[in-house]
């Protein structure tokens, strides 16, 4: 595994305690569902989950007959994942779980059907090695294929670049977040701080990148891959395609690899 990253500190016990409360068995039912439509799907089908997390996402999509790999840099989250899957059937799908690198995926070309990343996961470093990942995730997708990218969008944020939020969670500990998106980078720079009960503190701060559509334009031609569609999470469950506007809380992005 590479060196130390910024993720390492965000995406551990700091981001999944903060947000666990939000992360519910229905949302992630749902957005599962928007990734097996927009991947077209079917039992059997073949898909990665690229920076997979705790498998909120790559279970929904192995109980309804995927076989899922999952893919993250976090241990933890893995562990997370396993336990998940053993502890409920997935009806004729399956899920795997792997240790990997974004910048260097440990799979064979061609090897799954469809690849996803959800939730900002993919683009967490500088653009050439963004291209990089993307062009990973290209890589091992059957020509033909497809590849859904969500993250948060540009739009939105031009609107109030600075923004800061708190909360107390269930258990009584305490979030604080400050986000600064910097329009001519295309990063947004979360600072997030979680105080527990016991006083207790972690802190991190995040750089994700977000791409607007004549960039997703250039990154899918350079890697191979045509930007089918540009949509949000809404407007995929609505059953719209079109690009979303400043109102839209995020940016889903559809690939299609040629044949």
């Amino acid at each position: 595994m590479s060196a130390p990253h910024w993720t390492d500190a965000y995406y551990g016990a700091l981001y999944l305690d903060s947000v666990a409360d939000l992360l519910t068995p229905r949302l992630s039912a749902i957005e599962a569902g928007i990734v097996e439509t927009l991947l077209a799907l079917r039992p059997g089908g073949r898909v990665l989950d690229v920076a997979c997390g705790h498998g909120r996402h790559a279970l929904p999509l192995a109980a309804r007959g995927c076989a899922v790999v999952g893919l993250d840099r976090s241990r933890d989250y893995l562990a997370r994942a396993a336990a998940a899957a053993r502890a409920e059937p997935l009806s004729g799908g399956a899920a795997t779980w792997v240790r990997g690198d974004l910048r260097s995926l440990p799979f064979p070309d061609g090897a799954f059907d469809a690849a996803f990343s959800w939730y900002s996961s993919l683009f967490v470093f500088d653009d050439a090695t963004n291209e990089r990942c993307l062009a990973e995730a290209a890589r091992v997708v059957r020509r033909g294929g497809r590849v859904l990218v969500q993250h948060g969008n540009p739009l939105q944020l031009a609107v109030e670049p600075e923004a800061s939020a708190a909360r107390t969670l269930p258990d009584g500990s305490r979030v604080e977040e400050r986000s600064s998106w910097d329009m001519a980078q295309g990063v947004d720079r979360c600072h997030r701080r979680l105080v527990r009960p016991d006083g207790a503190v972690l802190a991190a701060t995040a750089e994700l990148r977000y791409y607007s559509r004549s960039e997703w334009e250039g990154l899918a031609a350079r890697t191979g891959l045509r930007l089918a569609a540009l949509t949000s999470t809404p407007g995929a469950a609505g059953g719209s395609l079109s690009g979303p506007g400043p109102e839209a809380p995020d940016v889903v992005a559809l690939l299609e690899k040629s044949t």
